[in-house]
């Protein structure tokens, strides 16, 4: 585990000189996800993400997820969408609900006891302009994940990095890089439906004002 902590504070340090100057917050992240095979190859899941970081009042967002994936070409390759229902404290010190799409393809590759995982994914989010003054809404954005897994033999403990890229696609302004998010953390598998996933995130913001989040992470997955 030192080794792949190294790592995530390596990414840390490299992070853009431009916001060098912003206020940095702690976080903590906790979520519970059920997924449940409806065919071979599809699944459901449902998510329930709670976030807190030190502000005025300490609650981030929840997030309330639901999605189906389709798996294929030996499950290499995942194509999905989602609808999530997020309530989040805004900049404007207002609580305001919001809705999300996902479009998602995802593809993986096992080279021994690594695996390499790339996520693309398409977002639309639409915001409640009687909570804040939005000059885009909805707002588009494409991510792009990248992830590193690592299997130890004979372990439950599957170690992980993860860098994720949130571009904007509709700002009229100029459609740039705006967050950058770096993971290291470890799944903890429990038996063979039910894991645990502890994670260090780091949200570094490049386009606006938001501060920077050092967030820790606990994650309960349980498949039926």
């Amino acid at each position: 585990m030192r080794r792949f902590t190294l790592i995530f504070l390596l990414l840390v340090a490299l992070r853009p000189a431009v916001a060098q100057e912003r206020e940095t917050d702690a976080g903590l992240v906790l979520s519970y996800e059920a997924q449940k095979e409806l065919i071979r190859n599809m699944s459901l899941s449902l998510e329930e993400e709670v976030r807190l970081v030190t502000n005025s009042i300490g609650f981030d967002r929840n997030v309330t997820t639901a999605g189906l994936d389709y798996a294929f070409w030996n499950k290499r390759v995942k194509v999905g969408t989602a609808y999530a229902f997020i309530y989040l404290y805004n900049s404007n010190y207002w609580f305001e609900p919001r809705h999300r799409y996902y479009f998602n393809l995802a593809y993986r590759e096992t080279l021994g006891r690594f695996t390499l995982s790339w996520r693309g994914r398409v977002q639309g989010t639409y915001r409640q302009e009687n909570r804040g003054s939005y000059k885009i809404n909805p707002k588009y954005i494409m991510k792009n994940k990248f992830e590193v897994e690592y299997s130890i033999w004979g372990k439950p403990w599957k170690p992980f990095v993860s860098c994720d890229l949130s571009t904007e696609l509709n700002d009229p302004t100029g459609n740039d890089l705006a967050r950058v998010r770096t993971e290291a953390g470890t799944t903890y598998r429990l038996n063979r439906t039910d894991y645990l996933t502890f994670f260090l995130r780091w949200d570094e913001y490049l386009a606006d004002s938001d501060p920077r989040v050092l967030s820790a992470g606990v994650g309960y997955r349980m498949k039926f």
